[in-house]
């Protein structure tokens, strides 16, 4: 995996669990993100940890 590739890995990875934070501390209020709110964490932490490698 290129350097660029993991970059964008890692952007949209932490992107994602900001999202997911930010949902949680009701700052952003998407309703229909809800629901998917621990799974795009889980997504999130993943992506991270298979570009560490």
């Amino acid at each position: 995996m290129s350097r660029r590739n993991k970059f964008l890995v890692k952007f949209f990875a932490i992107l994602i669990v900001l999202i997911s934070v930010f949902l949680e501390m009701d700052v952003l209020n998407v309703s229909f993100l809800e629901p998917y709110k621990y799974w795009m964490s889980i997504l999130g932490f993943g992506m991270l940890l298979i570009v560490s490698r």
